[in-house]
C-alpha cells in the first residue's frame, strides 16, 4: 500500500534545484515517487513498504542541501 507525504520547502531557487532534489529522493528505496514543484515549493512524497517518518524525509531534503518548513 502506498502512502503519500507533502513537505513545504526552502531554497528551491531553480528547475535545477528541483530535479537535483527529485533525484535525491528518488535515490532513496523506499520512496517510490517524489514529484518536487517550484511553486509552491514542495515535495510530495510517495512510498511503500515501511512508512518514512517526516523526520526521515527532512533528513534526506535536507542532505541534498534544502529545507523543510
Amino acid at each position: 500500500m502506498s502512502e503519500t507525504l507533502v513537505l513545504p520547502l526552502t531554497g528551491l531557487k531553480c528547475d535545477g534545484c528541483v530535479r537535483s532534489l527529485t533525484r535525491a529522493l528518488e535515490a532513496s528505496p523506499a520512496i517510490e515517487t517524489a514529484t518536487v514543484t517550484l511553486d509552491p515549493p514542495q515535495a510530495h512524497i510517495i512510498f511503500t513498504g515501511p512508512a518514512l517518518s517526516r523526520e526521515d524525509c527532512a533528513l534526506l531534503i535536507q542532505k541534498a542541501g534544502f529545507g523543510t518548513v
